[in-house]
């Protein structure tokens, strides 16, 4: 039973198909498949909406483009963000029984409304990043825990650096839960931040084979000033096969 134990793991961790593209908001190393396309919808407070298309290439890297704006509902003009985010990913490091995944990437889409004045996104993009992601089967599900560090360049060379940790939590790949903490200490005094870091949660549903969506709240300890927090945010996924 020991010698199969590694078998059954890999079997239990591989039939987890939809492998999180991020914890809340900072990435993992999951990826999507060779000729697999995910399709992302982000509601964000200030009536924002975010799209993102994703394409799996090789089993070892993906390419994304995203776009967005605020005020798409209600009245007023629409503000759109100041340019489209892109996202490339490489796998350097499949995960293995007892080692990690380890994932290279750049994205330069951030989270919530873009501040012109500071010419940032409430969440900065990641930029560029180094993850690892390491899964079990535990408890009628996945459990994975994850962490990386990131420059962002959105900031100058002293604000742009930061570190995350987070884990996910699935049960019979029907319902989850995620957690993050991104240190962000260039977000430590007035007006990026008070300090705090970016402490979020979400809770998953897997409403389809290959789609699932995600209640976010951001930002619990309120470390963005001025505002109230956590902000509430919907994201909704779509994988389908193109190749």
């Amino acid at each position: 039973m020991t010698k199969l134990f590694p078998i059954i793991l890999a079997i239990s961790i591989f039939a987890f198909a939809n492998q999180p593209q991020q914890i809340v908001h900072c990435p993992t190393a999951g990826l999507a498949e060779h000729g697999k396309m995910l399709t992302q919808l982000f509601v964000f407070p200030g009536d924002g909406l975010r799209a993102k298309v994703s394409l799996g290439i090789l089993n070892f890297s993906q390419v994304g483009i995203s776009y967005g704006a605020m005020r798409i509902f209600g009245r007023g003009s629409v503000k759109l963000d100041p340019m489209p985010g892109f996202e490339l990913r490489f796998r350097i490091l499949s995960e293995g029984v007892k080692t990690p995944a380890i994932l290279i990437g750049l994205d330069t889409q951030g989270y919530g409304a873009y501040n012109k004045d500071l010419e940032r996104y409430e969440h900065k993009s990641r930029g560029g990043y180094i993850v690892a992601s390491k899964n079990w089967w535990w408890l009628s599900g996945n459990f994975g825990l994850h962490g990386g560090i990131n420059y962002s360049f959105e900031e100058n060379f002293a604000r742009g650096f930061s570190a995350f940790v987070g884990l996910d939590k699935d049960i019979k790949d029907a319902v989850g839960i995620r957690i993050e903490y991104d240190l962000a200490p260039g977000d430590n005094e007035p007006p990026r931040g008070n300090g705090y870091g970016y402490l979020s949660a979400s809770l998953s549903v897997h409403f389809a084979e290959n789609a699932w969506a995600s209640m976010n709240f951001y930002d619990l300890l309120g470390n963005m000033p001025d505002v109230p927090s956590p902000s509430r945010e919907l994201f909704v996924m779509f994988e389908t096969a193109v190749f």
